[in-house]
């Protein structure tokens, strides 16, 4: 007994001590309480003050509990989230759109776990992230085509080298966004896209009123624009 004690995880340790003292507590407390009594009496009036009091201690050892089983599963919860946006940054195609698939599941997506996420050189071709927060995620040189980012929320976010090509940017914020070299070719925008100065365009321009943004996204513009790095290849 003894041995297994020494060996015990900390935390068993400290439930077993406690344990000691509060019987400890509990039989000096009742000598105190009730003195002088004879053996059997005293036994039976330390149970009827154990009793009296059983209901209050269960409830609070189980809202403890209760508490105790909310953090563990938050926690598991917080440490599934960040394993599958590490995932979702995967260059390997069919295990980050796995991620992004169970993310959506869960209703993750919808809460901004994604602001600041790493996921360069992922290879998300194709992926559904409508409405999806995204705001300043660094996608730089990611696989985005076909992408459908129908308003997503990409404002400061990087896309450096991103490849966007036939990708739909309908209503998506633009705002902030680096798009430095980014291939744009058969990009869907309309006017509900949201564009500011800051906005960094594929030639390393920024934007401005009037600027030609089909001159990015139609490959038979007179003035089309090319990347310089070479598509992303779909893994």
């Amino acid at each position: 007994m003894i041995a297994r004690f020494k060996h015990a995880e900390p935390v068993r340790k400290l439930g077993v001590v406690l344990l000691v003292i509060a019987g400890v507590v509990t039989l000096v407390g009742s000598l105190d309480n009730h003195p002088g009594l004879d053996p059997l009496t005293f036994l039976r009036a330390t149970f009827d003050d154990f009793y009296a009091n059983a209901g209050t201690e269960l409830a609070s050892i189980a809202i403890t509990v209760l508490i105790i089983d909310r953090m563990h599963h938050h926690h598991d919860d917080e440490a599934q989230r960040e394993a599958l946006i590490l995932q979702m940054g995967s260059p390997d195609h069919s295990f980050a759109i796995e991620a992004v698939r169970i993310l959506g599941a869960h209703g993750w997506l919808k809460n901004g776990i994604l602001k600041n996420a790493q996921l360069s050189h992922a290879n998300l071709e194709g992926v559904n992230l409508q409405d999806v927060g995204l705001v300043g995620t660094r996608l730089a040189l990611a696989n985005l085509q076909h992408a459908k980012l129908t308003r997503a929320n990409l404002h400061h976010a990087l896309l450096k080298g991103a490849d966007l090509r036939d990708a739909c940017l309908r209503g998506a914020d633009l705002r902030g966004v680096n798009l430095n070299d980014a291939n744009l070719a058969g990009a869907k925008l309309d006017e509900h896209t949201l564009i500011d100065s800051e906005t960094i365009l594929p030639d390393c321009t920024y934007w401005s009123v009037g600027a030609d943004l089909s001159r990015y996204t139609h490959p038979q513009h007179p003035d089309f624009w090319r990347p310089r790095h070479p598509p992303a290849k779909s893994a």
